[in-house]
C-alpha cells in the first residue's frame, strides 16, 4: 500500500487520473472497432449466404430434367445429358461438404464473437463462391443450349400460327369470290389445321426435329397460300367478268362480218378464236387447281391476243374506203413519176448529146430498172385485187408499200431534173453575157462614133475588131456539140472581162475628152486677158487634136487653176452630172 502511495505520489494524482481516463478511452475505442468489424463480417456472410442461395435458386435441376426428357427422342444428346448430370452432382457436393460448411463455420464464428484469421476466412469464402458461381452458371449455359431447341421451335411455331392466322383473316373477306370456285380450298385449309394439331403432339412429346421440319413445311405451305390468295381474287375476276365480256363483244363483230365480203380467213380468224378459247379454259383450270405461276403473263397475252383480233376486225372494217382511197393515191402517184421517168429518159439522151458532162449525177436508165419491178409489182397486187379474195386491211399494207417504194424515186427524179436545169442554166448564161458582150461592144462603137474622137477610132479599132473575133469564136465553141460548159463559161466569163475592161477604157478617154473640151471651152474667157492662158490652151488643143487626151486635161486644168482656183472642182461635177 506504501508502495502504491509512493507511485501515486510520484507520478502525481492528477497524471494518473488522465492515464486512467486515457485507458478507458483506448479501452472503449478498442470495443468500438471490433463491433463495427463484427458488424461488418456479420453483413458480409450475410451477403454472401444470399448469393448462395440465389446461385441454389437457378434452374438448373429443372433444365437438367429437361434436357433428360430431350435426350429420350435425341440419342446425340444422352452423351451431354450424361455429363450434365455428372457435373450438377459434383458442384451440388462442392457446396454442401466445402462452401456451405465454410458459411456456417464462420456464420457461428461471428455468431460467438470470434474474429481470429475472419479476414483469411472471408477470402477464402469469396474464392469458393465465385467457383461455385461460374461453375454453375457454366452449367446452365450448356444445359440451356439444349433446352434452347424447344424455346426455339415454339417460336417458330409460335411466327408460323401467327401468319396462319393472317392468312385466315385475309381469307374471310374473299371467301365469297373465291371458295364457289376453287373447290378444293377448304381441303387445303383443313390439311393446315391438322398439321398444326400433329405438330402440338410432337412438341409435347419433345420431338423437336420432327417438330421443326413440319413446321418449315408448314411455313412454306402458308406462303405459298399467301401468295396465291393475294391474286388469287383478280385472277378470278378476269377469267370469270372481264374476259368473257370481251369475248362477247367478239362474237358479236365476228357475226356482223360474217354476213359482209371480208376475207376473214387472211387474217387467221377460226385459228386465232380457237387458241383464245383454248387458253381461256387451260388457265380457268390452273386457277381452279392454285397452279398460278405465270398465269399473269398469260391472262395478259390472253387480252392481249383478244385485243389485237378484235383491232384487226375492226380495222378490216374501217378498212374498205380507206383502202380505196389509198388506192387511187398510190396509182396516181406511181403514174405521175412514171410520166416523170419517160421524160426524163428524153432528157438524160439530150444532155448527153448536148454536153461534155464529167461529174456524177443520176443515172435514170438504171433507176428506172428498179421502178420497172415497182411497177410490176403493181400490176400483181392489181390482179390480186381483181381475184377478189384477199384482207383490206392487209392490202392496204401492200399498196402502201408500193406507193413508198415508187415515192422513193421521186428524190432521185428531182435530183437528176435539179441537174438536168442546171445544165441548161449553165449555157444559158454563157448566151446571155455573149449577147452582153456584143451590146457592150455595139455601145462602145456608138459612143465613139458619137463623141467624134477619131483618134479613139483608131486606136480601139482592131480591139474591137478582135473582140468580135473572139465572141464568135465562143458561139463556134458552143454549137460544137457535144460541149463542155466548164470551158464554155470559162471563155465566156475571160472575153466579158476583157469586154468590160476595153469599154471602161474607152469611156474614161470619152470623160476626159470631155473634161478636156470644157476646160478650154472656160479658159477661153482668160485668152484675150492672159497670154499665158492662150499660149497653154493653144498647147492643150494640139494635144486633144493627137489624141493626148490626158495631157491635154492636165495641160488646161493647170493653167486655168493658176487663173482660177477651184475651178478643176467645178469642172469634175459638172462632168459627173452628165455622166
Amino acid at each position: 500500500m506504501d508502495n502504491i502511495m509512493r507511485f501515486i505520489e510520484q507520478i502525481g494524482l492528477r497524471n494518473l487520473i488522465f492515464i486512467g481516463i486515457g485507458l478507458v478511452v483506448i479501452v472503449m475505442l478498442l470495443l468500438f472497432y471490433r463491433g463495427m468489424r463484427l458488424r461488418k463480417y456479420r453483413k458480409l456472410i450475410v451477403d454472401v449466404e444470399n448469393r448462395m442461395n440465389g446461385i441454389k435458386s437457378l434452374p438448373l435441376q429443372y433444365r437438367l430434367g429437361r434436357v433428360h426428357s430431350i435426350s429420350k427422342n435425341m440419342p446425340e444428346v444422352v452423351e451431354l445429358y450424361e455429363e450434365y448430370a455428372k457435373e450438377f452432382e459434383r458442384i451440388s457436393d462442392y457446396q454442401k461438404n466445402e462452401l456451405g460448411v465454410l458459411v456456417n463455420e464462420v456464420d457461428e464464428q461471428l455468431f460467438y464473437g470470434k474474429l481470429r484469421k475472419i479476414s483469411t476466412k472471408m477470402k477464402e469464402l469469396e474464392n469458393m463462391l465465385k467457383v461455385y458461381e461460374d461453375d454453375s452458371q457454366a452449367l446452365l449455359e450448356k444445359i440451356e443450349k439444349i433446352t434452347e431447341i424447344e424455346n426455339i421451335q415454339r417460336i417458330e411455331i409460335i411466327r408460323v400460327k401467327e401468319k396462319y392466322r393472317q392468312l385466315i383473316d385475309h381469307y374471310e373477306t374473299i371467301r365469297f369470290k373465291v371458295e364457289d370456285f376453287v373447290k378444293g380450298i377448304k381441303n387445303i385449309f383443313n390439311n393446315l389445321d391438322d398439321s398444326f394439331v400433329k405438330l402440338e403432339d410432337m412438341m409435347n412429346n419433345q420431338r423437336f426435329e420432327d417438330a421443326k421440319t413440319l413446321t418449315q413445311d408448314i411455313d412454306k405451305k402458308v406462303d405459298w397460300l399467301t401468295e396465291r390468295l393475294q391474286e388469287l381474287p383478280d385472277y378470278i375476276a378476269i377469267v370469270r367478268q372481264y374476259i368473257p365480256k370481251k369475248i362477247h363483244h367478239l362474237d358479236a363483230l365476228l357475226q356482223d362480218m360474217s354476213h359482209g365480203e371480208f376475207a376473214l380467213d387472211q387474217l387467221h380468224v377460226s385459228d386465232r378464236y380457237q387458241a383464245i378459247q383454248s387458253t381461256l379454259e387451260t388457265t380457268t383450270q390452273h386457277i381452279q387447281q392454285l397452279q398460278l405461276e405465270n398465269v399473269g403473263e398469260v391472262l395478259q397475252k390472253l387480252v392481249d391476243d383478244i385485243d389485237a383480233l378484235m383491232k384487226d376486225l375492226e380495222v378490216e372494217k374501217q378498212s374498205y374506203e380507206v383502202f380505196k382511197n389509198k388506192w387511187e393515191d398510190a396509182y396516181t402517184k406511181i403514174t405521175q413519176i412514171y410520166d416523170q421517168y419517160k421524160q426524163a429518159l428524153i432528157d438524160q439522151n439530150r444532155i448527153e448529146n448536148l454536153y461534155l458532162i464529167n461529174e456524177d449525177y443520176v443515172d435514170i436508165q438504171e433507176k428506172y430498172k428498179d421502178f420497172d419491178q415497182i411497177l410490176r409489182t403493181s400490176y400483181e397486187l392489181e390482179e390480186e385485187m381483181n381475184a377478189g379474195n384477199f384482207s383490206y386491211l392487209q392490202m392496204i399494207d401492200k399498196v402502201e408499200k408500193v406507193k413508198n417504194d415508187a415515192l422513193s424515186h421521186q428524190d432521185d427524179l428531182d435530183a437528176f431534173f435539179a441537174f438536168r436545169d442546171h445544165l441548161y442554166l449553165q449555157e444559158q448564161r454563157a448566151i446571155d453575157e455573149l449577147e452582153n458582150i456584143n451590146i457592150v461592144l455595139l455601145e462602145i462603137k456608138s459612143e465613139i462614133k458619137n463623141k467624134h474622137l477619131p483618134m479613139i477610132n483608131e486606136s480601139y479599132k482592131d480591139y474591137i475588131q478582135d473582140s468580135y473575133d473572139k465572141a464568135a469564136q465562143i458561139q463556134a465553141y458552143r454549137m460544137h456539140r457535144p460541149v463542155e460548159l466548164s470551158e464554155l463559161s470559162k471563155r465566156v466569163d475571160s472575153a466579158r472581162d476583157i469586154i468590160y475592161k476595153l469599154y471602161d477604157n474607152v469611156h474614161n478617154l470619152i470623160v476626159t475628152a470631155e473634161m478636156v473640151e470644157e476646160a478650154i471651152v472656160f479658159g477661153n474667157r482668160y485668152r484675150s486677158s492672159f497670154l499665158e492662158v492662150n499660149t497653154e490652151l493653144t498647147k492643150a488643143e494640139v494635144l486633144f487634136r493627137n489624141g493626148e487626151y490626158t495631157k491635154a486635161l492636165s495641160t488646161a486644168v493647170d493653167i486655168i487653176e493658176k487663173i482660177k482656183p477651184g475651178s478643176y472642182e467645178n469642172l469634175i461635177q459638172k462632168t459627173s452630172k452628165k455622166s
